[in-house]
C-alpha cells in the first residue's frame, strides 16, 4: 500500500526573508506613526517661548519609544541589504546624537523657566506687601473690623504661602525637566547602539 504523502515542509531559506519583511513593514509604520504624530504636535511652532519648547520635547521623549521600536525593527529588516543596512545604522547614529544634543536645550528651558516662576511669585508677593504696607501706614483706610494686628498676620501668612508657592514651582518644574532628559538620553543611546550594531552587523 502506498503511504499517504506528507507536505513537503516550508523552505527554510524563505522564514527569515518572510520575518524580514514583516519587521520592515511594522518598522515603516512606526517611524511613519512616530513622524505624523511629532508633526501635530510641532504646529503652530514656538520657538521662542521655554514653556513652549519644554513641553513639545517632553512629548516628544514620552513618544520616542515608538521611534525606538520602529527603528529597531527597519533595522532587523535590513540584514539582507547592506546598502540600506548602512543608510538605517547611520540614521540611527545621526538621531541618536540630535537626541543628546537635545538634552541641553531641556537644561537650559528647565533652570529658565524655574527661575521665571520663582520671579512672578516673587512678584505677586511684593505687590500684595505692598498692599498690607499703605494699609497699615493709613490706620483711618482700615474697616472697623481690620486692625493692624491682622495686618500683620496677613503678611506673615502672605510670606509662607509664597515660600512654599515658590518650592513646588522649583519641583514640579525640576521634575518635568528631568524626567524628559532621562526620556531622551534613553532613546538617544538606544538608537546610538542600534547604530553602532548595524554597522558592525554590515561589515560581518
Amino acid at each position: 500500500m502506498a503511504s499517504a504523502s506528507t507536505p513537503a515542509p516550508m523552505s527554510g531559506a524563505t522564514r527569515p526573508d518572510r520575518m524580514m519583511g514583516i519587521c520592515q513593514i511594522v518598522g515603516f509604520v512606526c517611524l511613519f506613526g512616530f513622524v505624523l504624530n511629532m508633526l501635530v504636535l510641532f504646529l503652530p511652532p514656538q520657538l521662542g517661548d521655554a514653556a513652549w519648547r519644554v513641553g513639545f520635547l517632553q512629548q516628544f521623549g514620552d513618544r520616542s519609544l515608538v521611534l525606538l521600536i520602529g527603528a529597531a525593527l527597519t533595522i532587523a529588516g535590513s540584514f539582507d541589504s547592506r546598502r540600506w543596512l548602512k543608510q538605517f545604522s547611520l540614521f540611527c547614529l545621526f538621531l541618536g546624537g540630535i537626541y543628546l544634543i537635545t538634552c541641553l536645550l531641556v537644561v537650559k528651558d528647565t533652570l529658565s523657566l524655574r527661575q521665571l516662576a520663582v520671579n512672578n511669585i516673587s512678584a505677586q508677593e511684593t505687590q500684595v506687601q505692598n498692599q498690607i504696607r499703605n494699609a497699615q501706614s493709613n490706620p483711618t483706610a482700615l474697616g472697623q473690623n481690620i486692625t493692624p494686628e491682622d495686618l500683620q498676620r496677613a503678611s506673615q501668612t502672605l510670606t509662607g504661602q509664597a515660600t512654599v508657592a515658590k518650592q513646588n514651582a522649583q519641583t514640579t518644574v525640576l521634575k518635568t525637566g528631568m524626567t524628559s532628559v532621562i526620556n531622551l538620553v534613553a532613546i538617544g543611546l538606544g538608537l546610538i547602539g542600534l547604530g553602532r550594531y548595524g554597522m558592525s552587523a554590515r561589515q560581518r
